[in-house]
């Protein structure tokens, strides 16, 4: 049997064909003391090395199946997520391709990988700041993966040069606020949210948000499936990886065995009145409607059980900031998810990934 580690000794970047080991040269060279591209460039050389470990590609879990930890994803299942991918949005080698997340995590790692299987020509940025103002104007894409503040930020650049230059979009990395969405309708490229974590190599499912397929549901790849726990959450079954049943935090509305609406994550369900509030759904409103970072969670009531909490992060004293907020809020959230208290905090508490950590309940 061929060691599968071959798999990825090969790169083509920018028109241009590397051995890995050429690509770790390179892109250690933008890593020296003082270097602007040190953080970024020096993960893309940690992964490019890891994958000719015998073992597969180290990787942070998400937290989607418990709390993070570290482990090994094998070669096996990084060939059948790329493979995956090129099936699903017809990549092929050659395709021109953008890598602009971070490569500390998953859905940077997996680009590289799918670049090296797939054969794809892959162009490598700084996944900080504005992603058009990396780019020439003359680039153009087949596939991109970002974030939505990503995209969200290169529509209000110049939304013409979005059309121009790609022609497949995959957002990940959190929902999406329905202030994007908007946002990509009429849009010419195709844009997608796909769901899945580390435990399932990335995406095993995806919505699309524009054009003539949009769809207010996730619908299954390739042979995945799903089912629910007694909880109400999403079971992930993959029969292309080596670990066949993903179970996860996820609440779900299970419409068949290959589609699903999202609703939130199970330990932050609001319990209110009777009624399940899922501030996930409350935060897709209000994003671009409240003029701060925020996120709704609950706080003890005595007549409701539990009563939803907006914590702003914002200077201010809460008083005046909720006199402030308060109609915005009631232009778009339906009366029982209107917030009963506020609380604001100077700054928020974030993961290496940049994501809120909500407060204890």
């Amino acid at each position: 049997m061929n060691d599968l580690r071959h798999a990825f000794d090969r790169l083509i970047l920018d028109g241009e064909r590397f051995t890995r080991a050429e690509a770790i040269e390179r892109f250690s060279a933008l890593t020296g003391t003082g270097s602007e591209d040190r953080p970024w460039a020096n993960a893309v050389v940690m992964t490019l090395k890891d994958l000719g470990d015998a073992a597969g590609l180290q990787a942070m879990s998400s937290g989607t199946t418990g709390p993070p930890k570290r482990f090994t994803i094998p070669h096996a299942d990084l060939l059948a997520s790329a493979r995956l991918t090129a099936a699903t949005f017809g990549l092929h080698a050659g395709d021109r391709a953008l890598h602009c997340l971070p490569s500390d995590f998953v859905a940077g790692k997996l680009m590289l990988v799918r670049a090296a299987v797939l054969g794809l020509d892959l162009h490598v940025i700084d996944p900080r700041g504005s992603v058009l103002e990396h780019l020439r104007t003359h680039d153009r894409f087949r596939f991109a993966a970002m974030v939505p503040l990503q995209l969200q930020r290169a529509l209000k650049e110049d939304r013409a040069r979005v059309e121009e230059q790609f022609e497949t979009i995959l957002l990940g990395g959190g929902p999406v606020s329905q202030s994007l969405i908007d946002a990509v309708q009429g849009l010419r490229t195709t844009v997608h949210i796909g769901y899945g974590s580390t435990e399932t190599v990335t995406h095993v499912a995806l919505r699309t948000l524009n054009g003539m397929q949009r769809s207010e549901a996730f619908g299954a790849l390739g042979e995945v499936t799903f089912g629910r726990d007694p909880r109400g959450c999403l079971v992930v079954y993959t029969p292309h990886l080596t670990t066949s049943q993903h179970v996860t935090n996820d609440l779900v509305e299970l419409l068949d065995d290959t589609h699903f609406h999202w609703l939130g994550r199970f330990d932050n369900v609001i319990l209110s009145g009777g009624k399940k509030i899922f501030p996930e759904q409350l935060e897709a409103k209000t994003t671009g409607v409240i003029p701060y970072p925020h996120y709704f969670t609950s706080t003890p009531d005595e007549r409701l059980g539990q009563a939803v909490l907006l914590v702003l992060e914002c200077p201010k004293p809460e008083a005046e900031v909720m006199s402030e907020v308060m109609p915005m809020l009631m232009n778009v959230l339906l009366p029982h998810e209107l917030p009963r208290k506020v609380r604001t905090v100077p700054t928020f508490e974030r993961t290496s990934g940049g994501k809120v950590i909500r407060i204890l309940r």
